[in-house]
């Protein structure tokens, strides 16, 4: 009997047909081929244990196909990624390539640290532990991206309440930022601030929501990151939590959109195309508190919709957009939101049409509406309920494969956290390596014994299967008997299928 040690599983693979004299080898159990390879028949002659090595990875390989197909009608799951837990009431989360290095990094604002803070992605959604911005925010509540001086670097905005200030900070381009540069110290509450082009000279110009003096105003860019006084556009949003631009109504500039907390309202501003706005046409006044808003297409139809998120109705919802100006009553997509807090818009089913993302305060919650493409909404899909007080929610693909995964900002946690996108343990790329390496794996560990003690060691790189899933090995049917020379080569890679293990002698 000649043993085959199977390191790290203590067990002991034993080759049968070699309980004969020594030197007596029987056909086509233990053959070498013509170029010295020895090979192990393990048509019922190998056993590990006591278990017959090729049927046992025949029957592996049928359980991980009915695996498969199991998992296949089982739901999505995510597997989140905890980012950071020192962002001390973290309260908003934001992903742009900060560094130039192609990926998309993620950017958070704490209120009860004053932090403005990145995490740097390595490229395959693994990311650095925080570099700090700034502290000089006051309560920072909101934090923005966009390339505010033209120099193609992607600069830092920021909203903070404690010191009604509209804030950026200039990237080198190598995510190295300058101290804070103030824009406004008048935006009493600041809320929120976003960027866009909105007076047509190809920069971008900065907007901001402000809730105790109910103000949306925005900020003249001179081109190089130099900003006029406020502009007002509204004192009529009572208590302005939210901002947020987009061409509402299809005339080719950016209009304002905001929601305001203490008269229930979503509303909008046409911008008439000579850097002066409209004054509030409202949208929505059944939004009660409501706190958020996002425009995107969501019915496909290739204009503008809105979709607003409210606390006290606990209330995702969404207006459709005529196309000639007006909007749809309320279209309710979920009340199951406890304390719906923040909501994004993007496709993170790969379907192309814009899908509904939420964060909700009182349950934890950050979660998603699948859209059919035409507006219709699923129920409520949960990504997390380890979001502790939910405060922000936002989507990138940050790990480079093509889908969207969602990023959120929990207050009472501290936590910034990236969900990937959901995975499916049957996925093709998840199973499919998995058969060859299953086998590989194995063969990594076997070691082969002489009785006189010396051993080749059949592990390495180079160890992978040596023909398809289920054929025949050619060397077996066809080899004459071997010599013992075959079990003492040095360091050998090993071939494996089902049908055999073929021990390769190191070239010299």
């Amino acid at each position: 009997m000649r043993l085959l040690v199977v390191w790290g599983l203590c067990a002991f693979v034993a080759v049968s047909v070699w309980a004969l004299p020594e030197g007596e080898m029987m056909d086509a159990n233990l053959l070498v081929d013509a170029s010295g390879a020895l090979h192990f028949n393990t048509s019922g002659a190998v056993l590990l244990n006591g278990v017959d090595v090729a049927r046992a990875l025949r029957q592996a390989q049928q359980q991980l196909e009915q695996l498969t197909q199991t998992m296949q009608r089982l739901p999505l799951i995510y597997a989140p990624v905890i980012i950071s837990t020192d962002a001390i009431a973290a309260s908003s989360v934001y992903a742009a390539d900060l560094d130039g290095d192609g990926d998309q990094d993620v950017l958070s604002a704490s209120r009860n640290d004053n932090k403005i803070a990145w995490y740097r992605n390595d490229g395959m959604g693994g990311f650095s532990a925080p570099i700090i911005i700034s502290t000089a925010a006051i309560s920072p509540w909101a934090v923005h991206a966009a390339d505010l001086d033209g120099d193609n670097a992607i600069d830092v905005l920021s909203a903070s309440v404690t010191d009604n200030k509209i804030a950026w900070y200039r990237n080198n381009g190598q995510g190295n930022f300058s101290e804070q540069r103030v824009i406004s110290t008048n935006a009493t509450s600041a809320r929120a601030s976003f960027a866009a082009d909105l007076d047509g000279d190809g920069d971008l110009d900065v907007l901001s929501a402000s809730t105790s003096d109910d103000k949306i105003a925005w900020y003249r860019n001179d081109g190089s990151g130099g900003f006029s006084n406020e502009l007002i556009i509204t004192t009529s949003a009572q208590s302005a939590w939210s901002v947020v631009a987009a061409d509402l109504d299809g005339d080719g500039d950016a209009d304002v959109l905001s929601a305001s907390s203490t008269d229930n309202k979503i509303a909008w501003y046409r911008n008439n195309g000579n850097a002066s706005f409209s004054d509030q046409i409202v949208i929505s006044t059944n939004a009660a508190y409501a706190c958020s808003v996002y425009a995107a297409d969501l019915d496909g139809d290739q204009d503008i919709d809105v979709l607003s998120a409210s606390y006290d109705d606990n209330k995702i919802a969404w207006y459709r957009n005529d196309g000639d100006q007006g909007f749809s009553s309320e279209l309710l997509i979920s009340t199951a939101a406890d304390a719906a807090w923040s909501v994004y818009a993007a496709d993170l089913d790969g379907d192309g049409d814009m899908d509904a993302l939420s964060a909700s305060r009182d349950d934890n919650k950050i979660a998603w509406y699948r859209n059919d493409g035409s507006g219709v909404f699923t129920n409520q899909i949960i990504i997390s309920t380890a979001a502790d007080a939910a405060w922000s929610v936002f989507a990138a693909d940050l790990d480079n494969d093509g889908n969207m995964d969602v990023l959120s900002a929990s207050s009472n946690d501290n936590k910034v956290a990236c969900n990937p996108e959901q995975v499916r343990v049957s996925d093709h790329q998840f199973w499919q390596p998995a058969l060859p390496d299953m086998h590989t794996r194995l063969i990594q560990q076997i070691q082969l014994s002489k009785r006189a003690g010396k051993s080749a060691r059949m592990a390495g790189a180079a160890a992978h299967k040596h023909d398809a899933v289920g054929s025949s090995c050619p060397a077996v049917d066809k080899a004459k008997t071997a010599g013992r020379h075959g079990y003492l080569s040095h360091h050998n890679p090993v071939y494996f299928c089902f049908q055999c293990v073929r021990c390769q002698k190191k070239p010299h």
